[in-house]
Formats: structure tokens, sequence, C-alpha cells
């Protein structure tokens, strides 16, 4: 694991113990496992706290490990060719991270840091590794994560990549309303880092915005006004 803070769960060995099952009961890849398979696993897991800014793993290292977040959040990210922050997904509790490595070591190309102080679950290369040839069901669910995920980086790196500040701003804002037609609790640097631009870009698209009529800007409030406006620029 990375080498800022971490420090032991601070539990005692029974509270530890609950804590883990439920944790990994709620994992979808341990789905459908019989109770002592549970136990076999929750014995392989070491329950650690991390500070906020921890670092997992950055590019070329490798996690050596499966990480569950129990607590907390975390954000797996790279960086453009600027130097700039491009977030490909945010972790929250009850998701495992750090599966990719476990299949392909050249396909870890992203940073994963703590955003929030956390509570994780880690569970070795080693014993992941036994896990999986133990039990292909558990194998089969990792793979068709790992697909998805590489199927979203993709979609990411690509909108950093080939889109104009307009649409990849219009598109983070309608994929973090989540349907709605408010986005409330985000900063523009905070937009700035989903989207992958300089905060000042995002301010001036997001005036822009404003005055065409496609949203109204409060403090740390983005109200959508126009979507299918907003779309058609998110599709430029």
């Amino acid at each position: 694991m990375g080498k800022s803070n971490s420090l032991s769960s601070g539990l005692v060995p029974g509270e530890e113990s609950s804590l883990k099952l439920h944790l990994l009961s709620k994992v979808d890849i341990f789905r459908d496992l019989a109770q002592d398979e549970m136990h076999t696993i929750e014995g392989m897991v070491k329950m650690v706290t991390c500070k906020k800014g921890h670092i997992f793993y950055r590019p070329e290292e490798g996690a050596e490990v499966l990480f569950l977040l129990k607590r907390g959040k975390v954000q797996v990210y790279t960086l453009t060719s600027e130097g700039k922050r491009l977030i490909i997904e945010t972790i929250d509790p009850g998701t495992f991270f750090g599966e990719m490595p476990l299949t392909a070591q050249s396909m870890h190309q992203a940073f994963a840091e703590a955003v929030e102080d956390s509570l994780i679950c880690v569970l070795s290369r080693g014993d992941m590794e036994r896990l999986l040839l133990e039990k292909p069901q558990v194998a089969l669910r990792l793979v068709d994560s790992l697909s998805r995920r590489l199927e979203e980086t993709r979609i990411r790196l690509e909108e950093a990549t080939f889109q104009n500040a307009a649409a990849r701003v219009s598109r983070a804002i309608l994929r973090l309303a989540q349907g709605t037609l408010e986005l409330s609790g985000l900063t523009h640097q905070e937009l700035a880092d989903a989207t992958g631009l300089y905060r000042e870009t995002v301010t001036n698209v997001l005036n822009r915005l404003q005055a065409q009529g496609l949203v109204e800007l409060g403090k740390k409030k983005i109200i959508i006004l126009g979507r299918v406006g907003l779309q058609a620029v998110a599709e430029i």
C-alpha cells in the first residue's frame, strides 16, 4: 500500500471481525459464498484506517492488494498531459478497487487517493489469487467488473482527449446531477478535477452556459435550466 499515513483499525478483534464480514457480504464479487467461505476470506483481510491524502497506489507501481472501502471516499484518477487531475472513478463505501493489476499489471495507470479519512479492508494479491483459483465464480465477477471499469475509463479519457471544454463541463454536469436538475456542493475546482480542465476554464465555461440560459449558477450550486440544450453542447 502507499507510503502515506495508515493505521490499524482501532477496533477490538470481535468488532473488527464482525465489521469485515458485514463489508464482505456487501461486495458483489463475493455474493452467494457459503458462510464458512466468507469466514475464510475474513481471516485473510486486514482492516486499516487511512488519513485523507493517503495514496494507495501510483502509475506503474502495481498494487499488491485488493482494497474494500468500508467508510470514507477514495478517488481514482490520472493526470492529463498538462498535469491536471482527471477523476476516473469516485469510490464510495461498499466498493472495491485495485483489481486491475490482479489481471494485467501493465493496465495500472492511475492514482488512488483517500479524499476523506477512510476505513479500508485489504486483501493481499497472493490471497486474492488463491481465492480466484478456488472460486471461479469470483474470478468471473472480477473480470466483469474490470471490463466495465475499463470501458468507463476509456470513455472518460476519450472525453478528456477529444471533447472541447464546454462539452466536457456539460457532460460532467449532466452525469453528476444523476437525472436531477440541481447539482449542489460542488466547487469550480472539483468540477475542474472531474473534467481535467483548469478552474479558470471551468468558470469561463459555466459563465457562458449561464449567459446562454442553459444553467443558473449559485454558491456551490448549478441549476440546469435547459437540459436539451446542455445535452446538445455535451455531444459536440
